[in-house]
């Protein structure tokens, strides 16, 4: 008996994932011809193609125009550009993606201080700065927001944390963005962040904090949606 067409598409995928596997590719190795690649795989070029197609989506591998198939760098991007719309709507998924930066991020900042160098608090300090001078000026902060965090936690040489980091920084401000009323005072809690890093204590308080405008914001949706769903209030 054949396999029926999701079950065919399914062993695709799992044999070129092995075949990654079994030859140790890297990110960049280029992956053979898609005829002998079919061949070695034990399966049609059809499924390969849709095979190919589905893992390109996932960041596994990536199509290169002229040049064929090549091996990702492994990205959480991919997940957050395949999430279900449903995810980005309501209170309560942004309340839920809060909690999960806010426990990554505070459970890192201790690890941070201990590596911190000179240079790495010098960085902060200076898009701190500018976050406030922006902030004084009514200009927008979100690519500084964005860039201190990454610089944040840069020190720690992870790339895991960082990409970690980077997906549900972005996540979150896809979403907190889209609600109303102003922003807080990003500028102050960031400056709060780099003197607790000089200072050597208060990092993990000082991070806490910087949370704290944001569910404050979150607040009043959360207890609209308790209302909505007949919970005690």
């Amino acid at each position: 008996m054949r396999p029926v067409h999701g079950e065919t598409f399914r062993v695709a995928q799992q044999r070129l994932r092995q075949y990654i596997d079994d030859h140790n590719l890297r990110p960049g190795d280029p992956l053979p011809s898609e005829a002998k690649l079919a061949e070695s795989l034990g399966i049609s070029r059809i499924s390969l193609r849709e095979a190919t197609r589905s893992l390109q989506a996932l960041g596994v591998i990536n199509a290169i125009s002229g040049r064929g198939l090549f091996v990702s760098e492994f990205s959480f991007r991919p997940i957050l550009e395949q999430l279900p719309y449903r995810v980005a709507i309501g209170g309560a998924s942004l309340y839920e993606v809060l909690v999960v930066r806010e426990a990554l991020e505070v459970g890192l900042i201790e690890m941070v201080s201990k590596c911190l160098t000179p240079a790495d608090l010098d960085d902060l300090t200076g898009l701190a700065d500018e976050m406030e001078r922006r902030e004084l000026a009514g200009e927008p902060l979100g690519d500084l927001d964005k860039a201190f965090h990454e610089r944040l936690y840069q020190p720690l040489g992870n790339g895991l944390v960082s990409s970690l980091i980077d997906l549900f920084w972005e996540l979150f401000t896809r979403l907190f963005d889209s609600l109303p009323g102003e922003p807080g005072h990003p500028a102050r809690v960031h400056k709060d962040i780099v003197a607790a890093l000089g200072a050597g204590e208060g990092m993990s308080d000082a991070m806490v904090a910087h949370f704290s405008y944001i569910r404050h914001r979150l607040e009043p949706l959360a207890s609209s949606r308790h209302d909505e769903n007949g919970d005690p209030g």
